[in-house]
């Protein structure tokens, strides 16, 4: 697969104690990981834990998950799946909400824009390239028990020009058209016909002949020669 980004690194990264990791990354009780890396972190108790990962180039797909206000009771709200490709070194960040999400009123304008802040210790923020999980739209996207967010994030990659390292394309490149071209027929020769040498003696013996006739023979000589 040709690819027009840099290639992101495997799911080998996430290292919770490696010698090389420098970015720490932790996350508000409302913001939830489904992705790290290419691996999968969602589970059924939804708890997120703080990451420790390598320098460079890092992929995580979260989501705001918390009750709101609803009609009269508390709602359970999930966000669309955000993903989230930063470059980074050497840093320390929290993953908040890029906006209050309390009342429905506040969920609307929240699906409208979805997005989050990556907060530094100093009240500073990390610009990241951000949009959201788009679901492919090869058919496949559901699973049996929900979304199938680890092909949706290969969907998405292939089209922004990511790839973990290893990772097949799932769709192929279409191969180079070949260039299609017009072939002229050969332009046939002339036949030259050779007429035998008998023929060509009578010929000449003929025009002799009709030379030495007069007008009134040559007329007769014609008008018996188109009869034949």
């Amino acid at each position: 697969m040709k690819l027009g980004k840099k290639l992101l690194l495997a799911s080998a990264m996430v290292m919770a104690h490696g010698a090389n990791a420098a970015v720490d990354v932790s996350f508000t009780p409302d913001v939830e990981t489904i992705i790290v890396n290419g691996n999968k972190t969602l589970n059924l108790l939804e708890k997120t834990e703080d990451l420790t990962l390598n320098n460079g180039l890092n992929q995580i797909v979260v989501r705001v998950s918390k009750l709101v206000e609803g009609q009269g009771q508390l709602e359970k709200y999930r966000s669309e799946p955000i993903v989230i490709t930063l470059t980074t070194s050497d840093q320390s960040f929290e993953v908040q909400p890029g906006a209050r999400v309390i009342s429905s009123i506040d969920v609307r304008n929240f699906d409208a824009n979805p997005y989050v802040k990556l907060v530094t210790l100093n009240g500073g923020t990390i610009d990241a390239k951000m949009d959201v999980l788009p679901k492919n739209k090869s058919g496949d996207s559901g699973a049996i028990f929900g979304r199938d967010y680890l092909k949706d994030l290969a969907y998405y990659n292939q089209l922004q020009g990511y790839a973990f390292a290893g990772e097949e394309p799932l769709v192929k490149p279409k191969l180079e058209p070949k260039q299609l071209v017009k072939i002229e027929p050969k332009a046939v020769q002339p036949v030259a016909v050779i007429l035998p040498a008998k023929l060509v003696a009578a010929e000449q013996e003929i025009k002799n002949i009709y030379s030495q006739l007069t007008p009134q023979q040559r007329k007769v000589f014609l008008g018996w020669a188109v009869t034949q």
